[in-house]
């Protein structure tokens, strides 16, 4: 995305984590060491940054936890300052602030259409509001609803607990008896709760339809999976591999009240994907339709590609930034997208 805004303008990303840049990229950055007092970051650098006025837009992330970022608009001069990212959350002192600071700037980028009717609903003028589509680049994409064998359950990220992939794993055991037989399990990913799945898997006798196959982070090793995947599935978190399986035509499955930072929303209940309830018999009825009926996955997951193309590409999360630095409404937004 760094890369689509620099077609346009001159970049520079100031951030604390490892050297990003690499051949090709036309954007700058300004690493700044951070330090973590309880729940607070503290980047040195920043305020000196925004106030040397070496910037016409500055563009901050507002999360109240990254305090030099947030006090550093009282110390921008005449640069346009945007907020990004801000997100309302069961904490009322973080709102205040959030909603307080969002009146300060001069314009807020959100990630998707529902957090920024939400703070219209809480008194911020929508005049200044605007849409970037949270998403990923998923590479050369392919269309895995014309992919000739659909074999495979995919779960795809990190293992830890709040995925419930241990869930999805008894839920596939329980209906395994009423699914074709080629069809397996495969799970990519690395994390906490690896060997307690692979436990899980061995106590099962699972062994020869559940395969967990570590990290893969090669977009074109990955390709190979979804190509014959039939669902994208993480019963308890619905984050970026959301974006991830519709880039690539794969339906998604998540229960509806998945955690998630916004990404569900770009799931269309019935049309591009599924969401279950919060109970193993709902995902397991789910799953015994999307595997038996295939032309009903393979229609889902053909209006998932579609979805992705309309909504979801870089450079329409770019567009979202470029509206709110120019003041154009170009970005397409889907503002039917409430569960």
């Amino acid at each position: 995305m760094f890369n689509e805004l620099a077609k346009y303008y001159d970049v520079t990303v100031i951030h604390s984590g490892n050297i990003s840049i690499s051949e090709g990229d036309n954007y700058k950055e300004i690493i700044v060491p951070v330090k973590k007092i309880g729940p607070f970051y503290f980047q040195s650098n920043i305020i000196k940054e925004v106030r040397s006025n070496n910037f016409d837009i500055v563009i901050g992330y507002l999360d109240v936890r990254w305090v030099y970022t947030v006090l550093s608009i009282y110390f921008n001069k005449e640069s346009k300052y945007i907020w990004w990212g801000a997100w309302l959350t069961k904490s009322k002192v973080a709102n205040l602030l959030r909603l307080f600071f969002t009146k300060k700037s001069d314009a807020n980028v959100f990630y998707t259409h529902n957090e920024m009717q939400s703070f219209i609903c809480n008194n911020i003028s929508k005049d200044n509001l605007f849409v970037a589509n949270n998403t990923i680049d998923v590479g050369a994409r392919f269309k895995s609803y014309d992919s000739t064998i659909k074999s495979t359950i995919l779960l795809v990220g990190s293992l830890d607990k709040r995925k419930q992939n241990d869930v999805t794993i008894r839920a596939f055991n329980n209906i395994i008896g009423l699914i074709p037989e080629e069809i397996n399990m495969i799970i990519i990913g690395s994390g906490e709760q690896r060997e307690y799945l692979e436990k899980i898997v061995l106590d099962l006798d699972l062994s020869e339809r559940v395969f967990l196959k570590g990290a893969i982070t090669n977009p074109k090793d990955l390709e190979l999976y979804y190509q014959k995947a039939i669902v994208s599935v993480s019963f308890g978190q619905a984050g970026l591999s959301v974006l991830q399986a519709i880039g690539f035509g794969v339906p998604f499955l998540t229960k509806k009240n998945a955690i998630s930072g916004g990404e569900k929303f770009n799931i269309k209940n019935g049309v591009n994907g599924i969401f279950c309830k919060d109970d193993i018999k709902s995902l397991e009825q789910s799953l015994v339709k999307l595997c038996t009926n295939m032309d009903y996955s393979r229609n889902l997951g053909k209006n998932a590609y579609q979805y992705y193309s309309d909504y979801c590409t870089i450079e329409n999360m770019a567009q979202g930034f470029i509206d709110a630095i120019e003041g154009t409404n170009l970005a397409n937004i889907d503002k039917g997208n409430e569960l």
